[in-house]
């Protein structure tokens, strides 16, 4: 087997001093030996950026940062990446974590299997506190992702985005991820690089999504399954798989609003 490769994740941050302290440490306790770490700051005012340097003086082999205004989300995510060095790169959200052992069991993998585009673990949800919550829509994700199939993938997005690793070159050659005013839209990326090759997925728990009530998922969770039923439409025409994926948007706008 080669040598583990580098990873490089990079972290969008704005305003998020309750969490960013977690999620940086969740990465450094991974203790992998061949990894980056680039901190894309839109300039938070509260507090944040003592966290972070606090870190990237610690850390200043693994850690660089910057804080500057940028243009959002998806802005910060495409700037980092394009300063990268890893063969593997990701993405984590500034109140999202890590479990334990993930990297190593990705760079194992990767190692192993060079060719990979892209590899896929399991993730859960949790709260602001870091309980976890909705374990039955993370089951019924897993449920999804054991059986990953690209027509079912474009019937429901069961992909956990902090737990979804990429090589470089298929970052290189499938991206940059695309937004919208309201934020990244991971989905295009994962129907059009899935058009090719399915992810390959590893029956483990890489990562969690933190629903804080004030991110994205939270705040905009209809308007961001609208931009989801445009996505679909982009890859396919098919009446049953596009009546099937509105028809699961509604599902979950219903149980939503519970």
């Amino acid at each position: 087997m080669k040598s583990l490769p580098e990873i490089s994740i990079i972290i969008p941050s704005f305003n998020k001093v309750r969490f960013i302290e977690s999620t940086l440490q969740s990465i450094v306790d991974q203790k992998y030996p061949n990894l980056e770490v680039i901190i894309q700051d839109g300039g938070s005012t509260d507090g944040s950026l003592e966290i972070i340097k606090r870190f990237a003086n610690s850390y200043p082999k693994i850690i660089r940062w910057e804080s500057k205004k940028d243009k959002g989300q998806t802005d910060a995510i495409n700037s980092g990446l394009k300063k990268a060095t890893g063969e593997v790169v990701t993405y984590l959200n500034a109140d999202d974590v890590y479990k334990k052992g993930a990297f190593l069991t990705v760079g194992k993998f990767f190692a192993k299997y060079p060719k990979t585009l892209w590899l896929v673990g399991k993730g859960e949800m949790v709260d602001e506190k870091g309980r976890e919550i909705s374990s039955w829509a993370t089951d019924y994700k897993n449920f999804l992702l054991a059986i990953n199939h690209y027509s079912l993938l474009m019937v429901v997005n069961y992909l956990m985005q902090p737990s979804v690793f990429l090589s470089k070159l298929a970052y290189k050659k499938y991206g940059p991820f695309v937004g919208t005013k309201i934020g990244v839209m991971e989905y295009d990326f994962w129907l059009k690089i899935g058009k090719v090759q399915m992810p390959k997925v590893i029956d483990k728990y890489f990562s969690s999504f933190r629903m804080s009530g004030e991110n994205i998922s939270s705040t905009l969770f209809k308007e961001t399954l609208k931009e989801d039923d445009k996505i679909v439409e982009k890859y396919t025409d098919n009446p049953v798989i596009l009546g099937l994926h509105c028809l699961h948007n509604i599902a979950r706008i219903l149980i939503w609003q519970k």
